[in-house]
């Protein structure tokens, strides 16, 4: 039967036996069950059976926090709210927490066997989270079958012979079954935004059937080669040159690279809506630069969007080329971001520029949702509309930017934030209550550039001041030399 053999590892060892012949058996048996280490990597090694209990208390303690989207009866914002409680316990974002949950329930309901052996310690954490993750798309009768397997692999094995196991296993049970329409490759159609490195470079991926992946990029490739040879050819009859928004073709006198081309091509690329008319963006783009870093006097990066660092020769570079700045006041000490008068009920584009300042992303803890789309103002104590006077008002203490799903959530009752006193120039604090489970309270972002600049500039200032000092001492002791010793005699 293959993988699905239930032999235990007397039996793996059996078959070893009969195989190695006659001379064999003994030297087999004396050989341990587990490696034999130094005395300074047993500790590691035992670390390791201690980090799979860990692993298998996680998982039977986050199970119970998942909620099926497909059951009927499932309460929406009441699961968005377990997750949201599950994610300030684990120390991570809401969109990583419901993969753990997720697979928590997983390894509690569809792999009950091979959690237990990883409840002893024995069975390793990087051979269970890799079944969860080789598996995600196989049904719970499917799963049963990987649980009957996997429980009986031996931990005797290589890494990667169990990773071979396991392929083998998964490829078996994916030749009997269909793929479901969504893990097709017609269906994993989409285009991903990647997360920003810290140095600035950024990554949108392309996701599709290969022959439609392998068209894109022939096309590409065609007409970033295309406009080369034209460039060849202007270069040749110095006429202008084209596809050179940079320039740098015509500075160097050579044609620009294959690469470069089709990434020009890719971003000036008009897109066809078929008639359909595109709202003009709600924000604009936010690039966020120190002062003194336009003036060459520090190297502190900007900030894309208020959550992308980027090097400060880039930065400058952005700021000469934009036609319009917007000023942003900051405390100099503390980097709160100073708020802006306002007094109705819809918040002005100023509010909800600076309501992005403060918070880039959704302001629930734990939600990596951009509110450079598709956020909603939200008043965080509730508006008036009756009587605006006896409601919260709409001034920047009283708002914040939420996604649709947790603006959707907050009017529910089960998300309940409440604004903090503040200081005058500190950030400011929000208290969130995660339907009365959890609760946690959120500081307000603040531009981390302006403390240290502040820094720079009283230092700058403190050893000016002390060089004067010695300036003036010196020359007082030049004007008035102190009286000559008397004579030996």
């Amino acid at each position: 039967m293959g993988e699905f053999e239930a032999s235990t590892p007397e039996h793996e060892q059996r078959r070893d036996l009969v195989s190695a012949g006659p001379a064999v058996p003994a030297r087999r048996s004396a050989t341990p069950a587990h490696p034999v280490l130094p005395p300074r990597l047993r500790a590691v090694h035992e670390a390791s059976f201690e980090e799979s209990r860990r692993l298998a208390v996680r998982f039977r303690a986050l199970a119970p926090s998942h909620r099926d989207p497909a059951e009927d009866g499932t309460d929406e914002d009441e699961a968005e709210a377990e997750l949201l409680a599950a994610a300030l316990a684990l120390r991570c974002t809401r969109t990583v927490a419901a993969r753990i949950v997720r697979d928590s329930h997983r390894a509690v309901t569809e792999l009950p066997r091979t959690l237990a052996r990883l409840e002893t310690g024995e069975f390793p954490t990087a051979w269970f989270e890799r079944i969860l993750h080789r598996t995600r798309h196989l049904t719970a009768t499917r799963m049963e079958e990987v649980d009957a397997a996997t429980v009986h692999w031996p931990v005797s094995l290589t890494t990667e012979q169990f990773q071979l196991r396991l392929s083998r296993l998964l490829s078996r049970l994916d030749s009997q079954c269909e793929t479901p329409a969504h893990l097709t490759p017609e269906g994993r159609r989409r285009v991903e935004l990647l997360p920003a490195r810290d140095d600035g470079i950024g990554c949108l991926r392309v996701i599709g059937p290969a022959p439609e992946i392998l068209d894109l990029a022939r096309r590409l490739d065609a007409a970033a080669r295309a406009v080369q040879a034209a460039q060849r050819r202007a270069f040749e009859t110095g006429e202008v040159i084209p596809m050179d928004p940079r320039g740098t073709a015509a500075e160097t006198g050579r044609t620009s690279s294959l690469a470069l081309l089709q990434y020009d091509l890719l971003g000036g690329a008009a897109f066809d809506t078929d008639g359909v008319q595109v709202p003009q963006p709600r924000f604009r783009l936010n690039v966020t630069v120190p002062v003194l870093t336009l003036l060459g006097g520090s190297e502190e990066p900007g900030m894309l969007e208020g959550t992308v660092p980027i090097p400060p020769a880039m930065a400058r570079e952005l700021a000469g080329q934009s036609t319009t700045w917007h000023r942003v006041l900051t405390d100099p000490c503390t980097g709160a971001f100073l708020p802006l008068p306002a007094g109705r009920y819809a918040p002005t584009r100023a509010m909800l520029e600076h309501l992005r300042l403060r918070s880039s992303t959704c302001a629930v803890p734990g939600c990596t949702r951009s509110t450079s789309w598709a956020s909603e103002a939200d008043h965080i104590e509730e508006y008036c509309h009756e009587d605006p006077e006896h409601g919260g008002l709409t001034e920047l203490e009283n708002l914040h930017l939420l996604c649709w799903q947790h603006h959707r959530a907050k009017t529910a009752g089960l998300l309940d934030p409440a604004r903090l006193p503040s200081t005058p120039g500190m950030p400011g604090r929000t208290a969130w209550s995660v339907h009365d489970r959890v609760s946690v309270m959120v500081r307000d972002n603040e531009d981390l550039a302006s403390p240290a600049m502040t820094r720079e500039l009283m230092d700058s200032w403190r050893r000016y001041g002390a060089r004067l000092e010695a300036r003036r001492r010196a020359l007082e002791r030049r004007k008035n030399p102190p009286p000559a010793p008397p004579p030996p005699f």
